[in-house]
């Protein structure tokens, strides 16, 4: 919330339309501020799948083409905790399949985000995300969401494809469509959710969007479509041009403009 929240409203919009450019234009201007974004995930984005500690100190590691591109869009930082986050007061979190989290980090966020703190998850009841390390490695990819504390808390439930099929899919959301494995869908809990939280489903029950207290949350049910290898070949190298990265950063849009209104 911090940085856009202390930055003069001129130069928030200016970066808003900014971020609102076609993959054509120019890139971002570096003298104007970018969005400060929380990472934790389990996903191998920041030093690729089976990065050791050599070949990451070594700068043989190679992150993912989407995490190199939000490093270029954003001012991104990957976290493993959230211990600290209320210090930090990021624009957005996200959290992208991460790790199962502290019982005190789901309270924390939760009263960030109820605070006006804006989040977007991507949970997956079943990642289909290919890894050469062994079964019970703790590098790997965790293979179903563990966040239904917090989705149970806020009133929804994940729920697995009903045949549980991981062939490929094509999804649309809104403008933007991409190719994913194993998506799962969001289902209202029939207990009350806690106080001053809506949610509204969009694009078959795929994604959520909560208002949670004063801030927001974006909700999808997927993870598997930020994996490259589901990509055209010819985006593979340019990110910003995939339906993908394109739908990541329209949520980024979505919340931006959210702390915008704030103001």
């Amino acid at each position: 919330m911090a940085g856009f929240r202390q930055t003069l409203p001129s130069a928030i919009v200016a970066l808003f339309a900014l971020t609102q450019c076609s993959a054509a234009d120019s890139p971002p201007d570096s003298n104007q501020p970018r969005p400060r974004i929380q990472l934790m995930t389990s996903l191998p984005l920041v030093w690729g799948d089976n990065a050791s500690m050599e070949s990451i100190l070594s700068g043989g590691a190679e992150p993912a083409p989407v995490y190199r591109y939000w490093q270029d869009q954003y001012d991104m930082v990957a976290v493993d905790s959230l211990e600290n986050l209320e210090q930090d007061d990021p624009d957005i979190v996200i959290l992208a399949q991460p790790r199962a989290m502290d019982p005190a980090d789901l309270t924390i966020l939760d009263a960030w985000v109820r605070m006006g703190g804006d989040v977007i998850i991507l949970t997956d009841p079943d990642l289909v995300w290919p890894s050469e390390l062994p079964l019970g490695d703790t590098r790997r990819p965790l293979a179903s969401g563990l966040l239904s504390p917090l989705l149970g808390h806020w009133g929804l439930e994940l729920v697995a494809d009903a045949d549980r099929s991981t062939d490929a899919v094509d999804i649309r959301s809104g403008s933007y469509s991409f190719a994913t494995r194993g998506v799962g869908k969001f289902q209202p809990m029939t207990t009350i959710p806690a106080s001053n939280v809506r949610c509204k489903m969009g694009a078959a029950d795929f994604i959520a969007r909560c208002s949670v207290g004063l801030g927001q949350a974006s909700i999808v049910a997927d993870a598997d479509f930020l994996n490259a290898d589901y990509w055209p070949e010819s985006t593979r190298h340019s990110p910003q041009n995939s339906g993908a990265g394109r739908f990541i950063d329209s949520l980024v849009e979505e919340h931006i403009d959210s702390i915008v209104s704030k103001k």
